[in-house]
């Protein structure tokens, strides 16, 4: 019996008071979720330490992240009502789509990159139904940007009183025209 509390103090001795670690991030960095799959359902956390989501003139669309793969430059964006906007059916019904013929458009103009693929919605003439309380997370995939294209901008169509076009403007992405020394 003296060998058991022996023990159980033995035990007892080697269990720490401080409390346990909490996973907390080391800079505010790590509080930008890149490259996880919620990062299309849910927007960044702000301050984006990158920066470049741009900005768009209808209020129901936002860019929540950019990425670059070896063959897509792919944009991740959220369609979704604004509840407080007045002239807003916000408990009706829209149909929403994406223009096959939409791209991007480096800074200067002088380059463009057409869509190849969409997630989460249609590309016109086929278009999706959504309840205007609905938010709907979508992927645009592009061609790649050149290297050295960090500012660019999104033109799917010229609106007017018929539809609302998904553009966004000042876009931007860490996309050196040469590797830097970490990189390499």
């Amino acid at each position: 019996m003296k060998a058991f509390y022996a023990l159980v103090l033995l035990v007892s001795g080697c269990i720490s008071n401080r409390p346990s670690a909490i996973n907390a991030p080391a800079d505010g960095a790590e509080y930008y979720q890149h490259n996880q799959p919620m990062a299309v359902v849910q927007s960044r956390l702000y301050p984006d330490p990158q920066g470049g989501l741009g900005h768009s003139q209808d209020p129901d669309i936002r860019v929540t992240d950019i990425k670059l793969t070896a063959s897509y430059t792919v944009l991740y964006l959220t369609f979704g009502k604004d509840r407080t906007a007045r002239d807003n059916n916000y408990f009706g019904t829209s149909s929403i789509s994406f223009n096959p013929k939409a791209v991007l458009a480096s800074a200067d103009g002088k380059k463009t990159y057409a869509l190849l693929k969409t997630e989460g919605i249609p590309m016109t003439p086929d278009s999706r139904e959504i309840k205007n309380d609905e938010k709907v997370p979508f992927v645009l995939y592009f061609e790649r940007l050149d290297k050295g294209v960090e500012s660019f901008d999104l033109f799917e169509c010229k609106s007017d009183n018929q539809n609302s076009c998904f553009n966004v403007a000042g876009m931007n992405i860490h996309n050196p025209l040469t590797p830097t020394a970490s990189q390499n």
